[in-house]
């Protein structure tokens, strides 16, 4: 076994352990049903927050990668923060960068001895690709709280193709729209390939706010529909001139 196979595994090791501690906290929340209470919900958040956070601080003291972010703070609340998505950290980057925010992850997720009580207890929503996953998405941003979305649904392939479920959420609920751009070099840790087939450079991540625009008086006098249609036009034109032909 190579002593970079060795290190990575070392890595996500290190990722299952933190992870497993936190279950210790939050299993009985989500037993006892304490997730109900908004108090409890914001200190459950609080905990992955901080311990994804201590997680890429660990791995990029050790040398595995590095990372840059030229993010803004949020602005309040009913922000839908959109992302490409290149790979399998990027959640657990942006989770840790944004205080308290909620996020939508692949509902099979729910079930993963690792993350299923971090999100049960913080009240994530899974995808469950139906009505109830775009209302409840809908009332998340309507309570005036930030949503973090990857509408690809699933990790990047070659080319950057947006599902319209995000520009449907975004009409009915946000305030505002954040556009974020994550390039990943070299690429890695991508869907179906296997966890130690890892490049022999240092990885870098750079998180990029591209584009923030308000939701209000995007084609305010249209019907929701149109408005829609026309969020997704534009949403992927955005990423298509950031990313080039592999936005579409």
């Amino acid at each position: 076994m190579s002593l970079k196979i060795l290190r990575t595994g070392s890595f996500f090791f290190f990722f299952a352990i933190i992870c497993i501690s936190g279950d210790l906290l939050l299993v009985p929340v989500v037993l006892l049903g304490l997730n109900k209470f908004k108090f409890i919900q914001n200190l459950c958040r609080d905990l992955v927050r901080i311990s994804w956070g201590f997680f890429i601080k660990v791995t990029r003291i050790c040398g595995c990668l590095d990372y840059k972010f030229e993010l803004s703070e949020l602005n309040g609340g009913s922000n839908l923060v959109i992302a490409n998505h290149p790979s399998l950290l990027d959640v657990v980057f942006l989770v840790s960068k944004f205080k308290r925010i909620n996020c939508i992850v692949k509902g099979e997720l729910s079930k993963n001895i690792f993350l299923f009580a971090a999100i049960k207890a913080c009240n994530y929503i899974p995808n469950t690709n139906n009505e109830e996953f775009l209302q409840k998405s809908v009332e998340v941003l309507k309570s005036s709280e930030n949503l973090l979305i990857f509408p690809e649904g699933t990790r990047t392939k070659d080319e950057i193709i947006f599902h319209k479920a995000a520009a449907y959420i975004g009409v009915k609920g946000a305030k505002n729209i954040v556009c974020i751009g994550i390039n990943m070099h070299p690429r890695s840790l991508r869907k179906n390939e296997p966890w130690y087939k890892i490049p022999d450079e240092k990885i870098k991540y750079h998180f990029k706010e591209i584009k923030n625009f308000d939701v209000d008086i995007f084609l305010k006098d249209r019907p929701s529909p149109v408005r829609a249609r026309a969020m997704h036009d534009e949403i992927s034109k955005i990423y298509k001139e950031e990313f080039g032909e592999r936005a579409s």
